[in-house]
């Protein structure tokens, strides 16, 4: 079993999101107005059908707590979160009292965490690409948190997807823009993908963990699959197809590669699209740990291999 003890948050990534969280509103009672007028949890259907059991519920890397509260506010669900960040973690918890709902959130590494039990519903989203093994810190989540009969959800940045967004602010970079411009360049792009929302304080906390971020990695769906399948999950539903019925695993490379394509058509029309993908993976049985996680799979190998153009 792998015991988180060898990795730990990087102390820029804690550094940073101390300095500026992520998915910060200007008060916590404009960011509490806001969570009671909408739910952007409905945005992940399978998500929304989890909650539907009021699961407990663990959120790692919870952030301002956008997820918890909402969970708690809108579907009565016992919902944790934990993040590295103090900052972070007090502006949830004073939303949280702001709400008058039953949410607890605590300072705490990922990797050192040790809950007194497991969780139903295991949730992260878009944190795991920050640690400096996405990998290992999917399967410390797995085999550490998820309960025998619960599952993952999980979001992360898409190898394809990214890729045309980080290319844009790099060409910036290269011409020698400014903080100044490159905060520009994003607010055009969020403006043309339809965000209403004028609160400069949330603005500048998404350009800065979109642009100025000092540590991420992007991958793909398929590059988890043997990882789950040795930790003992299925996936059941992903955003790569607008959770529709699951394809083929030998269709989901071509799939994958569509983000890149949608990513692309965004930027050429002056749309944000941050190039971002979520799974669902229910446990399917608890994995022997005598078994390595590296086990290879025949089945979906050669797929993997194909789609890495070996």
């Amino acid at each position: 079993m792998n015991d988180g003890t060898k990795l730990s948050a990087r102390p820029d990534v804690r550094a940073f999101y101390d300095a500026g969280p992520f998915n910060l509103r200007d008060s916590p009672e404009r960011h509490a107005a806001s969570l009671r007028a909408g739910n952007s949890l409905a945005d992940y259907p399978p998500l929304v059908a989890a909650l539907a059991s009021q699961p407990r519920i663990l959120d790692v890397g919870c952030g301002t707590g956008w997820l918890v509260n909402g969970a708690s506010l809108h579907y009565g669900c016992p919902a944790h979160g934990i993040d590295v960040s103090t900052v972070a973690i007090a502006r949830a918890s004073s939303v949280a009292s702001l709400l008058g709902v039953a949410s607890s959130f605590e300072v705490a590494d990922l990797f050192a965490y040790r809950p007194q039990e497991r969780f139903g519903l295991v949730t992260s989203m878009g944190v795991l690409h920050h640690t400096d093994d996405c990998q290992a810190a999917l399967a410390y989540l797995g085999e550490s948190f998820v309960a025998d009969n619960g599952a993952m959800f999980i979001g992360l940045y898409h190898a394809w997807g990214r890729r045309p967004f980080l290319a844009h602010f790099e060409t910036l970079r290269r011409q020698r823009a400014s903080e100044e411009a490159m905060f520009a360049a994003f607010r055009r792009l969020w403006r043309g993908a339809g965000r209403s929302d004028h609160d400069e304080v949330l603005l500048q906390s998404w350009f800065q963990d979109q642009v100025l971020h000092p540590h991420e990695t992007s991958h793909t769906l398929c590059e988890f699959l043997p990882l789950l399948d040795s930790l003992g999950f299925e996936v059941v539903s992903t955003s790569v197809n607008r959770f529709g019925p699951l394809p083929e695993r030998e269709a989901l490379p071509a799939m994958e590669k569509q983000l890149g394509q949608a990513s692309q058509r965004a930027l050429a029309e002056g749309r944000y699209y941050p190039g971002f993908f979520a799974f669902m993976a229910r446990r399917r049985y608890s994995p022997n740990p005598l078994t390595s996680r590296r086990t290879e799979f025949p089945t979906i190998l050669p797929v993997l291999r194909e789609f890495a153009g070996e």
